[in-house]
């Protein structure tokens, strides 16, 4: 009982650790944020912050595995289980990802920063994402060949594709922080049009 309790005890002061961490390396980044900031920002000494965690790459690692898995549980709850058109399944899906990174530093300096993808753990991150992404995607498009909504001969190639895409247009419309969520909804929109209908105009 009492080692329960112990037990316990110090699962909640690593998650304690790990939410003050988030917000530390979003403000300075991973390469400028130290351990004396972390323990500093919980409250706590070095030498407590080095008990749960070895190394500031250990404490960023947990940071990030944290806010991949919220933008999971997220995109899950708000896209994957529910009964929608599978159409508006991809336009919600692509909205929700792009809100949501804009959101997570962390996780968004994970997948893009350069000096992080020399980590072994962010290299193994980006993978495990994309892996993820173009099967969920590729399940969407799948049920939406299924529903006659879509005419898609090949939906994994489909999938690595939109991935692609959606990486570049992340890219311009996250790092632009004066798009705001109406702004990026509607461009969202317009760039989806054209991927429905495509260009060329009907006679």
């Amino acid at each position: 009982m009492i080692k329960e309790h112990i037990l316990k005890k110090q699962k909640l002061i690593k998650l304690k650790i790990v939410s003050v961490a988030s917000h530390v390396f979003s403000k300075l980044g991973f390469k400028k944020a130290t351990m004396e900031d972390i323990a500093h920002a919980a409250g706590m000494g070095k030498s407590s912050i080095y008990y749960y965690f070895t190394s500031k790459e250990e404490v960023f690692e947990e940071v990030v595995k944290k806010e991949a898995n919220a933008l999971s549980l997220e995109l899950e709850k708000r896209v994957i289980n529910v009964n929608d058109n599978p159409k508006d399944k991809i336009r919600n899906y692509i909205f929700i990802r792009m809100k949501y990174l804009k959101e997570m530093v962390n996780f968004y300096e994970a997948l893009k920063n350069d000096y992080l993808g020399n980590l072994v753990f962010t290299e193994r991150i980006r993978k495990k994402y994309d892996k993820e992404e173009q099967q969920t995607i590729k399940n969407i498009l799948e049920e939406g060949v299924n529903q006659g909504v879509f005419n898609i001969t090949n939906t994994k190639f489909t999938a690595m594709v939109l991935v692609t895409f959606l990486k570049g247009l992340e890219t311009t419309m996250i790092i632009e922080q004066e798009i705001d969520i109406k702004n990026l909804e509607k461009n969202l929109d317009d760039i989806l049009h054209v991927l429905f209908y495509g260009m060329i105009k009907s006679y």
